[in-house]
């Protein structure tokens, strides 16, 4: 599947390139589908593969390319990077920033900045202090968060799974917004510990700043305004 279609021929389809009337969007996209992706594809194979070739999710990868949902604009988001996944796991990780986004109430350029700021959407990520995975979780801290939602924790490789990383990581985010009942101090929290965020609170000294700075940074950028307050209700 991957390399069928080029980064640079996702590009070319970006909707940037489109009509902005939806009419004649549509009388555009559908020939220039048919011309650019399917005819290539089917001439390149016999009629023994094209089943293998035209698949579902490959017509799910062209319709995100064209969507201007917010489904499109995140898997648009993630093909900026190299996440050592394929065609098929990037457009579930798609759905489960959605999904989860959708949960908690985050806005999903919220999620996507921690992500970008974390691991640079990279699955395989591994910190000099062993913290793994798209969100960067310490394996200790992930069995025991798994173990309170209920999600199997068999061995360690369970937190480079896309789908029990995500679930965790914002599952943590919610804790520590609601321990800390503020957005920046949580993210500072997910980043430095609650304990030691805990600890600096109850003496009086101020958080390091940088790492959260620079995540809500990523995040006005995502979302061309200043959300950080009331973003999520406490």
């Amino acid at each position: 599947m991957r390399g069928l279609l080029s980064k640079r021929m996702k590009g070319l389809l970006s909707m940037s390139y489109l009509p902005r009337e939806p009419i004649t969007k549509f009388l555009f996209t559908v020939p220039l589908i048919f011309l650019v992706c399917y005819l290539p594809l089917v001439s390149m194979v016999d009629g023994e593969n094209k089943d293998k070739v035209i698949t579902n999710d490959y017509c799910d990868v062209i319709f995100l390319e064209f969507s201007s949902s917010a489904k499109g604009e995140i898997y648009r988001f993630i093909q900026r990077f190299h996440t050592g996944l394929t065609d098929e796991e990037e457009l579930k990780l798609t759905e489960l920033i959605y999904n989860e986004s959708q949960k908690y109430a985050y806005d999903p350029e919220l999620v996507l900045a921690l992500i970008m700021v974390e691991s640079s959407f990279y699955s395989k990520a591994v910190s000099t202090k062993g913290a793994r995975g798209l969100m960067q979780l310490r394996p200790h801290v992930a069995k025991a968060l798994a173990q309170e939602v209920g999600i199997a924790w068999d061995k360690e490789t369970s937190i480079f799974d896309p789908e029990v990383n995500i679930r965790l990581g914002l599952y943590y985010l919610s804790k520590l917004i609601l321990q800390f009942k503020d957005l920046k101090v949580a993210i500072t929290a997910y980043n430095f510990g609650p304990t030691y965020t805990r600890e600096m609170l109850k003496k009086g000294k101020p958080l390091p700043m940088r790492y959260a700075n620079k995540v809500l940074k990523n995040y006005r950028k995502l979302s061309q305004k200043d959300r950080t307050k009331g973003l999520i209700p406490l």
